[in-house]
């Protein structure tokens, strides 16, 4: 009896240990089995002016979608039926309804707004190439709705370790990737650029990176978000290489004196080609500068006349107001009443002329009567005046 209770208490203490045994293995699974759980979706934030968030599970399908600004709200709220299609169908009918809804219109730095897709850390990844498709998928809609965006990605190895904290991911991307967005942004080869100054500053709060950089001739001022690799601010402006100096676009650019109508900014000093069929090469030997010039100067055209036909009459000499194209030699009557025959005869010149001369007409005065009066003695040639018969005593005082 005594050995069947022991026997009992055994088994008991072996259920009791057994059934613990268990219970102590079995916690520690649940929050393991949770944190497997977490990784079996990814969130995939598109950022062009309206910033929305998309989440999916691990076979790419889209779960959830959330607006991060104002306007990424207004785009989801027009687009309802998102769950369950796959991510990359979503991104372009995302970026089709951003279009519509006029944000690309609105350029930065004279250049379509970049579309980022930037992949949260710790993300599942549908495939190993997963980024990489959603921006070749993105980069298809944009052609085909003929935008110019550049489109940039960011993934986990372009956040910047050295502001990890505490175990977690980074939160802000490296200065390399904040440089890539903006010449992305700028529409300048990698190449061509040289930063001048970079500085990473919160700005009014805002983590951003602050670059400056020169390319073909140009100087650009750009901040990125260091967070969302937005570009929050950009402009450039012309640099005169030569000289160190800027010029703008403004009406103050004194040095700008290429007037011409295909006027490039560049003064061409050697063009002196101003004619209206000028080509930029002035041709000397072009003196034809007539209206009916043909490029060849006809230097035996003399024919200025406005009946010209290009061949000059030089036997044409009848310049008389009813010229008839013959010079008539003896046509030599030029009065007011000339009638073509000249009258040798009629030399009757004075304002009454009747056409007979009167050579017996001598009486010229001003009082004239047409009949000279050579008997009047009233010539007035003694009349006092001459003093010359007054007190004359004969003596002319010459010996005095």
């Amino acid at each position: 009896m005594k050995l069947r209770r022991k026997i009992f208490a055994a088994v008991s203490s072996l259920a009791i240990f057994t059934a613990a045994l268990l219970t102590g293995c079995g916690s520690p699974e649940t929050p393991a089995a949770e944190g497997a759980a977490l990784k079996e979706t990814g969130t995939l934030m598109l950022s062009v002016n309206p910033e929305i968030q998309i989440d999916y599970n691990k076979e790419g399908k889209v779960i959830a979608l959330a607006g991060q600004n104002e306007e990424g709200k207004g785009i989801v709220e027009a687009y309802p039926d998102y769950i369950g299609k796959n991510c990359d169908v979503v991104l372009r009918d995302l970026v089709e309804k951003i279009n519509e809804a006029g944000y690309f219109v609105e350029d930065i730095d004279g250049n379509e707004k970049n579309i980022v897709l930037q992949l949260e850390p710790g993300s599942v990844l549908p495939s190993d190439h997963f980024l990489a498709d959603m921006s070749a998928s993105t980069q298809a809609v944009v052609k085909e709705i003929s935008l110019s965006s550049g489109i940039v990605t960011i993934d986990g190895d372009d956040y910047d370790p050295a502001y990890a904290k505490g175990g977690e991911p980074s939160p802000y991307i490296t200065l390399e990737k904040a440089q890539e967005i903006a010449l992305t942004q700028a529409n300048v080869p990698a190449e061509d650029a040289v930063f001048d100054d970079k500085e990473f500053d919160h700005d009014d709060g805002t983590p951003v990176f602050e670059l400056e950089f020169t390319a073909n001739g140009n100087e650009y001022e750009y901040d990125v978000h260091a967070a969302t690799g937005k570009v929050v601010k950009a402009g450039h402006k012309a640099v005169d290489a030569q000289a160190g100096q800027q010029q703008t676009s403004s009406s103050g650019d004194y040095n700008d004196t290429d007037y011409g109508p295909n006027n490039d900014g560049v003064t061409d000093y050697n063009d002196t080609d101003y004619g209206p069929n000028n080509d930029g090469v002035t041709d000397y030997n072009d003196t034809d500068y007539g209206p009916n010039n043909d490029g060849v100067t006809d230097y035996n055209d003399t024919d200025y006349g406005p009946n010209n036909d290009g061949v000059t009459d030089y036997n044409d000499t009848d310049y008389g107001p009813n010229n008839d194209g013959v010079t008539d030699y003896n046509d030599t009557d030029y009065g007011p009443n000339n009638d073509g025959v000249t009258d040798y005869n009629d030399t009757d010149y004075g304002p009454n002329n009747d056409g007979v001369t009167d050579y017996n007409d001598t009486d010229y005065g001003p009082n004239n009567d047409g009949v000279t009066d050579y008997n009047n003695g009233d010539t007035n040639y003694d009349d006092g005046g001459s003093d010359y018969s007054d007190n004359d005593d004969g003596d002319s005082d010459y010996d005095s």
